[in-house]
């Protein structure tokens, strides 16, 4: 599967403790559009995604959205990457 566009919503938390510095949204082959990926920054500064959750009834936390493929991960997470780096103006590895 092709990511064919992101979109990059950065903001920074970190004054009130958070690790969260972007929200994406992508669209896959121009046909999916999966909303809502949070790009987390990890104690080592690192960046992971985290693909979209709801709140069931009994207030635990259940993906909507799950890769089987680590393939497909890893290249959604590039993609944010990328493209959060680009926005951002940071120097990519």
């Amino acid at each position: 599967m092709k990511i064919t566009d992101v979109k990059i919503y950065p903001f920074d938390t970190s004054r009130i403790g958070g690790r969260v510095r972007a929200v994406a949204d992508i669209v896959i082959e121009d046909t999916l559009v999966i909303k809502g990926i949070k790009l987390i920054e990890t104690k080592h500064g690192g960046l992971f995604i985290s693909f979209p959750k709801k709140v069931s009834s009994k207030g635990v936390y259940v993906d909507i959205i799950q890769s089987l493929d680590n393939q497909f991960t890893e290249q959604v997470r590039r993609a944010i990457v990328d493209k959060y780096k680009e926005v951002m103006g940071i120097q990519s590895d």
